[in-house]
């Protein structure tokens, strides 16, 4: 009859509790990283689709045909016309751009209106009524006008009954350089606005969640006209964001590395546990045992004991998801389908298999002999079979990881490295250091002897506490660091308002009006429109071979006309990549160098522009980075002061102004009722959020890793010290006396907690390059924190040498 108390006899055992609490650490990282970067993954999409209008847009010059709206009719849809024209109220005309929806817009997210200029915002579920408009706010102060009043769009007259401030399909706020107006669909005709030649623009937005979005596409993609064109979620390239992106690599680097350390701990810990269950499988092979019998007993009853812990391990995952889920808000929420938690259960246990399985499997191999004498080595094959399954695991767990196992290719490449080379790496050093040390007093050579005579048990545990420390000091920095760098791109007082169409005249006076409100204003640059023309005194189409694509960025760069500058001082979210920063002579340009490489171009090319005024020439003296996420004003060219001079210009500016003062920005449109304001705070409070959220993730990454790497020393420790026990014992009959013994312990302590340290320096150091290309392109400096692992060492060398010695009984300690 089976005994339920059977099943807490492991956890007597120290080193089976060291297991255990690896496991539900594992257990709990390896689930959390996995839903957090589902539930992340989840409400990307859907943002995405809200920032566009829809997971699907069907988008042409020309409706969406009867037949298409048919074959999506059972998914909720949306038709949207786009168009720019001119509103007129009494004298005054702005141009502004429509945005004509019918009852189903929007289909994510909710419009944000406000009943006056300056009310309180509120959402509204869907567009205006037929016969009404919402005006956003600048349109109205270039209007002069105010809710409740009517406005002539086109042949028709429309009541203005809202004030629009928001709209979820916006983006980023730069959709439209005009003032906006929101009106109902079937207003349009009767507006005459349409005509021939008209340049607008009709999409069908279709809503298509999951897998649904590929179904959709192929249904509608036959049906195409020649003048239409698909645009998806998936299309939207957001998701190269920094933090985002920043975000969804740092997570799984860390699951990686989460499963590595945890994995050294169950290896490390698994050892000792193998031998205090060495002696009950000889005594079960002693009595006629069979293979099944002590498997059964042996690791049936071992695996039985350890699902607590991974219960305990994913039921902490899930209550952290929930409370991630109710933090985020749970209109977004994802709900897990249940292969993730069959794979999120499995996950550990294949840690287990591969790190721990085979040092308890070789029991039931070995002859109770080479047990009862006290020399349980595996065989050749099974340390074999100890690599491999040490090796695999990490590999199999990061194929349950949906896409880790592409992404990570080079990590994975890593980690078996490391797993090979690093006890490889640490065997030389170690016989170098047994050969140095004959000469030196007795304690240490006794110490030295004491771990380079042990190589099997030595370097594994050496090579696991130099991947913990490394791990922990890189997971400080790098989690330190991605919050540096957050908060440098979106600063406290970062710009939210941007500014164009300033001009000569007015530009002393608009400083001044700035000046007088408290706006804070990063710099002025002035703009001239121009095309790039020749490079090197050749046509540009000549001097570009690379063949055309539409796509590419310098394609599109030749193809339009471009924003030239000027500037005295460097950016400071660009960084000077080759060659050297603008000087104070004319002539000289800077180019962004993404745009430079599409070009081909290098530095001491001599660049021809065709502008309003006439030709300008240029030397290239210098390639730069852009930061184009940061919330300044960007260029791909960039001249030295004196360039530009005699062309025609405006000037393009941001400032920041404090939400409580931004009543008074109609004052300044009609002082200057020929700029053009754009509003981005409602940008800069979803990307303060994001930010935020990141930090967060980023500080929980962080904790996992830093726990994961205590207790690979716990369990290193705990490994090593059985043996040093029975070490002491024999020297204790020899006659060696407590100073001595205290001496050769700390010594041994010592060399191996030093040295890992020192070797963890050597592995931090080789990981900044890969890890700041990865992470920071290219940008992780040298840190201090890569001293922490001394922050740990040292209180276990103090522990060593403080903790007490049993003077009694040694032939009892041998014999046990």
């Amino acid at each position: 009859m089976f005994d339920p108390r059977l099943l807490m006899r492991p956890w007597r055992s120290g080193a089976f509790r060291i297991q255990a609490l690896a496991l539900l650490v594992a257990s709990l990282a390896i689930a959390a990283v996995v839903l957090m970067r589902g539930e992340l993954d989840h409400r990307f999409a859907n943002r995405t689709a809200e920032a566009i209008g829809g997971d699907l847009i069907l988008e042409g010059s020309q409706p969406a045909g009867d037949g298409q709206v048919a074959l999506v009719a059972d998914r909720p849809h949306s038709q949207v016309t786009r168009f720019t024209t001119v509103l007129v109220r009494d004298d005054t005309f702005v141009l502004a751009s429509v945005k004509a929806v019918d009852d189903g817009y929007p289909l994510f997210g909710a419009l944000t209106v406000a009943d006056q200029r300056f009310g309180d915002p509120y959402p509204a579920a869907h567009g205006p009524a037929p016969g009404e408009v919402w005006l956003a706010g600048t349109a109205l102060d270039r209007l002069g006008q105010a809710t409740g009043e009517f406005i002539t769009v086109g042949d028709r007259a429309l009541l203005v009954s809202k004030v629009l401030i928001r709209e979820p399909d916006q983006g980023a706020g730069f959709y439209s350089m005009n003032p906006r107006l929101m009106m109902n669909r079937a207003d349009v005709a009767s507006t005459g606005i349409l005509g021939p030649g008209t340049r607008v623009r009709h999409e069908l937005r279709i809503a298509a969640p999951g897998d649904a979005l590929d179904t959709v596409a192929e249904a509608l993609r036959p049906t195409l006209a020649v003048n239409q064109e698909i645009d998806t979620r998936d299309d939207a390239g957001l998701r190269s964001m920094g933090p985002l992106r920043q975000l969804t690599l740092w997570g799984q680097l860390a699951v990686m590395m989460v499963v590595l350390l945890c994995g050294g701990a169950v290896y490390l810990a698994a050892g000792v546990r193998g031998a205090e269950q060495a002696r009950r499988c000889a005594v079960m092979k002693t009595f006629g045992a069979r293979r099944r019998q002590i498997l059964s007993r042996v690791l049936g009853r071992e695996l039985v004991a350890l699902l607590p812990s991974l219960l305990v391990g994913l039921a902490l995952a899930a209550g952290a998801f929930l409370a991630l889920r109710q933090w985020l808000g749970d209109e977004l929420a994802w709900r897990p389908p249940w292969h993730t938690w069959l794979l999120l259960g499995l996950a550990p246990l294949v840690i287990w298999a591969g790190f721990a399985l085979p040092r308890l499997w070789r029991l039931v191999h070995l002859p109770a002999r080479e047990i009862l004498g006290d020399s349980p080595e595996a065989p050749s094959a099974r340390a074999g079979l100890n690599l491999v399954g040490a090796l695999l695991a990490p590999v199999l767990v990061a194929m349950m990881l949906s896409g880790s196992l592409m992404d990570l290719g080079q990590l994975l490449a890593l980690m078996v490295t490391v797993a090979v080379g690093l006890p490889l790496l640490l065997w030389m050093p170690l016989r170098l250091a047994d050969r140095a040390g004959q000469r030196w007093p007795l304690a240490a050579r006794l110490a030295l002897r004491r771990l380079s005579r042990r190589p099997l048990t030595t370097l594994p545990m050496l090579a696991a506490m130099v991947l913990a420390l490394a791990i922990m000091s890189l997971a400080t920095q790098v989690g330190r660091q991605l919050l540096a760098d957050w908060r440098d791109r979106l600063p406290e007082q970062a710009p939210n308002y941007f500014v164009l169409n300033l001009f000569d005249q007015d530009l002393d006076a608009f400083r001044a009006w700035l000046d007088d409100h408290g706006a804070r204003v990063p710099g002025y640059y002035p703009v001239v429109r121009g095309r790039l023309t020749e490079i090197d005194g050749q046509p540009v189409r000549e001097a570009v071979t690379k063949e055309e694509d539409e796509d590419d960025q310098g394609q599109r760069a030749l193809n339009r006309d471009l924003s030239l500058t000027e500037a005295d001082a460097l950016p400071e979210s660009n960084r000077t990549l080759a060659g050297r920063w603008l000087g104070d002579r004319p002539g000289e340009v800077s180019v962004e160098s993404e745009l430079a490489e599409s070009l081909g171009l290098e530095v001491g090319d001599q660049l021809t522009f065709t502008a309003q005024a006439g030709d300008l020439t240029a030397t290239v003296v210098g390639l730069r980075e852009v930061d184009w996420e940061s919330f300044e004003p960007n260029f791909y060219f960039m001249f030295s002061p004196g360039t530009l001079d005699g062309q025609s210009r405006y000037w393009l500016t941001s400032f920041y102004l404090p939400e409580d003062r931004a009543t008074e920005l109609p004052a300044l449109i009609r002082q200057f009722p020929q700029i053009t304001l754009l509003d981005v705070n409602a940008l800069l409070d979803q990307a303060q959020a994001l930010i935020a959220q990141a930090s967060r993730a980023a500080l929980a990454l962080a904790a996992l890793l830093l726990a994961a790497s205590v207790l690979v020393m716990a369990a290193a420790w705990l490994a090593g010290g059985q043996q040093r026990r029975k070490d002491e014992a024999l020297l204790r009959v020899l006659g060696a006396r407590s100073a001595l013994l205290r001496r050769v312990a700390v010594l041994e302590q010592l060399l191996l907690l030093g040295g890992a340290a020192l070797f963890a320096h050597l592995l931090h150091l080789a990981a900044l390059v890969p890890l700041g290309i990865k992470l920071f392109d290219g940008d992780l400096p040298l840190s201090g924190w890569i001293l922490l692992p001394w922050a740990l060492v040292v209180p276990m060398l103090v522990l060593e040498a403080a903790r007490p010695r049993n003077q009694e009984r040694p032939m009892a300690r041998l014999a046990g």
